[in-house]
């Protein structure tokens, strides 16, 4: 009980600036107030007859003890107490020189002075006075009763007095030390909360400074908030001083930051959903070889309105990585059943993909067309060919060059380079170093050379035989496009395709027609993706459940002719001569509309995807038709299907035995690594 009365009573030792001030300015009001009783008082004595010079004298002395603690007590606290002495005494004067009717009236400036002392803040001051009012009643009762009361109080009167004194003086000590805690002593407590947030603000750094994770807080204004983790400085840099977000990452990437100010203006002006917008904030970042990840969380005020976002950012490279190995097995393993069903035509996809690779990393001047041409083909091509790592690097670049830049960057093919030379690597065991040029022959084939030989057939038929087995039937190419179609369709969760083969048993050099069928692939793509239509649909037209693509050969008099036939939609020709007309091409009649089709740029598709709807997949056609001496037609009629036509010289098919031969000494003999 005595400690804890003690602790209301002291004060800690500690004496704050604030509270230095403020006693300082007390002191000296107070001070002034002692030296303005003596004028009053002498007054009061004068009024009462009770002797002004004694009045003069005493209060003079008394208010002397108050000027001297001003002046030379170095502790504020110390000139409190003295002047709560003083207080006291003034308080004994002004009832000694108010003897008469209002006497026992003047007993109050001692409470009031009590109550006046609590502004001290010192518990102290009030308990010095209290005891010094007790001592004076006690004493001037017993040697000078007039002095105190105007009649003859018994003892118990003093007793009742001291009561109120005791009452009050306690009173007023939690008041003064209620005052010091929540006023004057609020200082400490602002020092002493700001040391306890000083050490958790140092537990909050040594958790931000030791995490894995970035984490740094914008404010309304999107601006960069001073806290943030250790992880944010060591892969992008500090931010500075008031940085926006925007400012910040516009140093590393300015698409992302572009992307970042959009959707955090969205946020902002809360027009739309803010699950919305933050969906739709940039998640990914790739900077210096290393992939970051991004998630948002938002802080509202107590009205629900957005006052901030919590950034959080994730370093993903790891797992990055891990899905690309990942994928390129999985990509490994699709390759090999494509190599086993028709090697010959996979090792030639190798063969012109490299082709491809190198006209779009080596573009001649102003070979923009003819590298998004490349680009697009490559795409299409690694698709087919269940390349999916490639065609998706090749897609998003061209995307890119579609929305903002005319050809790639370094970095953009260096990318493209060591993803196929990764493919390379992992098919060099699978591969190995095998001729382009080995033959494969049927058993009758071999019967039939066979069977010439022994009947001393003439030689320039026996060379023809034998040039034949360089060629390649238009049958197995019929039939690679057929099984190309169908992964195709599976890709794109169409219901199958009948795929149907006409053939005459003719051969092609296939040197001289890589490229061709390489670009005819194009034509397959838009007729499976955007010529058959979806199951549901075909059968709400009546069609079989199941689309219909045919594709033929055949000689035709002194013509070579490919037609390759779809029972879909057909062509809205409605639709290419609106967008033939903004282009600026003639499309008046058929024939032009028919030139618009194989025009850069004109597509009839109403999205992109990543098979078709560019319009640079038929110019790419166009081209390698014209490179043959070739034509095409297009014979289309709306609901029920779409016929291309490409007609050849027939003496484009192959060269004679003789060039064939010297065709066959300058082909190199093995892959490129």
């Amino acid at each position: 009980m005595l400690t804890q009365i003690l602790d209301v009573l002291v004060l800690p030792a500690e004496i704050s600036a604030f509270e230095s001030r403020y006693l300082a300015k007390a002191n000296r009001i107070t001070m002034q107030f002692f030296v303005l009783h003596i004028p009053v008082f002498v007054a009061v004595a004068w009024f009462n007859a009770t002797g002004p010079a004694w009045a003069l004298l005493l209060t003079s002395l008394v208010a002397l003890g108050p000027v001297v603690a001003y002046k030379w007590l170095k502790n504020p606290r110390s000139v409190g107490l003295v002047y709560g002495v003083g207080a006291m005494l003034m308080g004994g004067l002004l009832v000694h020189f108010g003897q008469g009717p209002a006497q026992i009236e003047m007993h109050f400036y001692f409470f009031a002075l009590l109550a006046m002392l609590a502004l001290y803040g010192n518990p102290m001051a009030i308990v010095v006075a209290a005891v010094t009012v007790a001592l004076h009643h006690l004493l001037l009762w017993l040697v000078l009763p007039s002095s105190v009361f105007n009649y003859a109080a018994p003892w118990w009167v003093v007793a009742v007095h001291a009561g109120f004194v005791v009452l009050e003086s306690i009173a007023t000590v939690y008041i003064a030390r209620s005052f010091f805690d929540n006023v004057i002593g609020l200082e400490r407590v602002v020092q002493e909360r700001t040391a306890e947030l000083a050490e958790r603000g140092k537990a909050m750094r040594l958790v931000l400074d030791n995490i894995d994770q970035g984490l740094m807080t914008i404010d309304r204004a999107g601006r960069i908030l001073p806290e943030h983790s250790s992880a944010i400085k060591n892969w992008f840099g500090a931010p500075e001083e008031a940085q926006t977000l925007v400012e910040f990452f516009d140093g590393l990437d300015a698409t992302f930051a572009a992307e970042v100010g959009l959707a955090w203006g969205q946020c902002v002006d809360g027009f739309l959903p803010l699950e919305l917008c933050i969906s739709q904030a940039p998640s990914k970042l790739t900077w210096k070889g290393e992939h970051y990840r991004f998630s948002y969380c938002p802080f509202h005020s107590d009205s629900g309105e957005l006052s901030g976002m919590l950034l959080v950012v994730a370093n993903v490279s790891a797992d990055v990585e891990r899905q690309r190995l990942q994928m390129e097995q999985q990509e490994t393993l699709s390759i090999l059943d494509r190599v086993l069903v028709d090697r010959a035509g996979f090792l030639e996809f190798l063969r012109e993909s490299e082709e491809l690779l190198a006209s779009i990393s080596s573009p001649p001047s102003g070979g923009e067309i003819m590298v998004k041409r490349a680009l697009h083909t490559l795409k299409g091509n690694c698709m087919v060919f269940g390349v999916q790592t490639v065609a998706d690097l090749c897609h998003e670049l061209e995307s890119q060059l579609v929305a903002d830049q005319p050809l790639p960057n370094t970095a953009q093919i260096e990318a493209l380079v060591a993803a196929w030379s990764r493919l390379r690597n992992r098919l060099s065991a699978l591969l190995g170093e095998r001729d382009y040029q080995r033959i494969e022959i049927e058993p009758s084939q071999f019967d039939e050379l066979l069977r010439a030989s022994i009947d001393e057939r003439p030689h320039s038929e026996i060379s023809r035989m034998v040039a034949d087995l360089r060629l390649e039937p238009t049958l197995a190419r019929l039939r690679r496009v057929g099984a190309q179609a169908e992964r195709i369709a599976e890709r794109l969760n169409k219901a199958g395709i009948d795929v149907q083969i006409e053939d005459s048993t003719l051969r092609l050099d296939p040197a001289r027609w890589a490229s061709f069928w390489s670009a005819f692939i194009h034509v397959v793509r838009n007729a499976v993706d955007h010529g058959l239509e979806a199951d549901g649909s075909r059968q709400q037209k009546g069609k079989p459940r199941v689309g219909q693509l045919v594709l033929k050969t055949y000689l035709q008099g002194a013509e070579f002719v490919i037609t390759l036939s779809d029972d879909g939609s057909g062509i809205q020709w409605e639709k290419v001569a609106e967008r033939a007309k903004n282009a600026g091409l003639p499309h008046s009649t058929r024939q032009d509309l028919v030139a618009a089709l194989f025009a850069r740029g004109i597509s009839t598709a109403d999205e992109v995807t990543e098979y078709s709807g560019r319009g640079i997949g038929l110019v790419a056609v166009s081209a390698a038709c014209a490179e043959r001496g070739g034509r095409i037609e297009v014979e289309s009629e709306p609901g029920r299907g779409t016929s291309f036509v490409f007609k050849f010289p027939s003496a484009s098919m192959a060269p004679e035995p003789e060039a064939l031969l010297a065709q066959t000494s300058s082909v190199p003999r093995a892959l490129v690594a």
